[in-house]
């Protein structure tokens, strides 16, 4: 089999493309970074892993140490900022390893940046929330309608600590002030119902999106960790997706978001051009991680009109995040959360097939908290 590697933070969804890849008989070489990587990088489906301070020491390792193998390993990326460094660096890196890329170096680089994906998607049709580019020099704009949401213009420098829901004026200038990244987007604010993700594959000019869920419990200005996934209809709306995401040129794995209102209205609001997080919960449907290692040595002529699927529909849940957001704010009775926990096809840190992560992850949060009352 080939031999796969895995850039990742210490985020749990890094944990579930291990075992994505590893349930499908790779023996994964992860390079983590972060505070909390241990658990990564104790699960069984391992067999090299190094842990770094941040993503630059890990893109570095890569880069100058990582040994060249007669055969191109082939590299997954997740979440956002190992696909930015890697893109940067792709032309070091291309000829060690199989990279997702949108052709020329720092392509997907462009393609992050959320103002650029949202115009190509209002050239498709899709209804994009209206948004401002700004930087923190600038003035904020006096005619902007209440209330609004603000992230960074790109994740890799900010991410979901600089995301948020402002209702007046003096609450956007405080929240700018705090933005630890330069760049942002000021956007109007969808007072969603649900969240819609569309998973993909893009490989020589073919898109493969086969499968999506749907979050409908979340709190107001964050995500959604229990979701139903269902296969997708070919039609439409599904085929201006397809068109999008051939005119990125992109190659790899992604996802598209929306967002939907209280009248049904769909928002556009991001691709995820890398590994998106959910893709061990998509297994009882389809293995992405697996497929993208199969037909990157497929010639173009020769890949499938459609890729083989599994269930109709199923369930995934992030038990410990949807557990804080759901039980214990009392939006979720604790009996109805053990049965939909029970029910779930896949969990992302319980699994009797891989047990250690769990452990290693519980001590780690006991010995924190034992430090920080100790005082120590």
């Amino acid at each position: 089999m080939k031999n796969v590697v895995v850039l990742c933070s210490d985020v749990i969804n890094s944990l579930g493309l291990v075992r994505a890849l590893g349930e499908a008989g790779y023996s994964v070489e992860c390079f983590c970074y972060g505070k909390s990587t241990g658990y990564i990088i104790g699960s069984k489906y391992v067999s090299k892993g190094l842990s770094f301070k941040s993503c630059v020491d890990a893109i570095d390792y890569l880069v100058k140490e990582y040994p060249a193998k007669k055969e191109r390993s082939v590299l997954f990326t997740l979440p956002d900022p190992p696909q930015y460094y890697v893109d940067l660096h792709q032309n070091e890196l291309s000829h060690k390893f199989v990279i997702f890329n949108a052709g020329e170096q720092e392509r997907v680089v462009y393609w992050m940046d959320k103002h650029n994906i949202s115009s190509l998607a209002r050239k498709y049709g899709f209804t994009v929330p209206w948004m401002i580019k700004m930087s923190k020099n600038d003035a904020v704009p006096r005619d902007i309608i209440f209330p609004v949401f603000i992230k960074s213009a790109n994740s890799t420098e900010g991410g979901k600590v600089d995301e948020g829901i402002c209702y007046t004026n003096d609450e956007l200038t405080s929240r700018i002030h705090n933005m630890t990244s330069n760049q942002f987007i000021i956007m109007e604010y969808v007072k969603k119902v649900k969240e819609i993700n569309y998973f993909g594959i893009a490989i020589k000019d073919h898109v493969y999106i086969d499968y999506h869920d749907v979050r409908d419990r979340f709190p107001k200005d964050g995500y959604g960790y229990y979701n139903s996934f269902h296969k997708c209809d070919y039609d439409e709306f599904h085929q201006k997706m397809v068109d999008m995401i051939k005119e990125t040129q992109y190659q790899g794995l992604f996802d598209v978001e929306f967002l939907v209102d209280e009248e049904g209205k769909k928002y556009f609001t991001e691709v995820n051009f890398r590994v998106d997080g959910e893709v061990y919960k998509l297994l009882p449907g389809i293995n992405l991680a697996d497929y993208w290692c199969k037909l990157v040595d497929i010639p173009k002529d020769k890949l499938p009109d459609r890729l083989k699927t599994g269930k109709d529909s199923f369930y995934g849940i992030t038990e410990v995040d949807d557990f804080r957001i759901s039980v214990l704010t009392g939006k979720v009775n604790w009996a109805v959360w053990l049965y939909q926990f029970l029910k779930a096809d896949k969990r992302s840190l319980v699994n009797q097939r891989d047990p250690r992560p769990l452990f290693i992850k519980a001590y780690d949060v006991l010995r924190r908290k034992w430090f920080r009352k100790s005082g120590v």
